[in-house]
């Protein structure tokens, strides 16, 4: 089992992560019509459930959006590596230079999520109230994870390839 390889293949899954993360906290958004509306502090309404169900599919238009540039990106960065591995002088530079902007594209679509006060479509409210806790902790934790993951596999030895 070549460890190096699945570091690699799990820094370029962090689009699945990502979309994860955001259709799984979406899912548990749906709200209940026994508690409270926390942007009114007043019962659920018929109108306000379908505010927050146009929400929520605005949330993941955006999610699938942002996770299919994630996805490109990931696909070219596993191109250039098989150039690179088969190529005699090995230059990890291009593939390099691409994780750096995989990386940054990551750390912008976590501070873009469609769960974030960003995305605020009206001045009633928006879906960042209505998240779950775990939500911003499981965003922050993909860029990390990735780059350390990112981290591993370009400083590891060439003949692990």
């Amino acid at each position: 089992m070549n460890v190096r390889r699945l570091i690699y293949s799990a820094a370029l899954g962090a689009p699945v992560l990502y979309a994860a993360v955001n259709l799984i906290a979406l899912q548990s958004i749906a709200p209940t019509t026994g508690e409270l509306n926390p942007w009114y502090d007043e019962p659920w309404t018929d109108v306000l459930l379908e505010q927050v169900e146009l929400e929520v599919a605005h949330a993941r238009d955006v999610t699938l959006g942002i996770t299919l540039i994630l996805a490109a990106e990931a696909a070219l960065i596993a191109v250039l590596d098989r150039l690179n591995h088969r190529s005699p002088s090995r230059s990890t530079v291009p593939t390099g230079v691409w994780f750096i902007l995989y990386e940054l594209t990551l750390v912008v679509a976590v501070l873009l999520s469609p769960l974030t006060r960003f995305w605020l479509l009206n001045d009633d409210g928006d879906l960042e109230v209505l998240a779950p806790a775990w939500h911003s902790a499981g965003l922050i934790a993909i860029p990390v994870l990735t780059l350390m993951g990112l981290i591993a596999w370009m400083s590891g030895p060439r003949d692990a390839r």
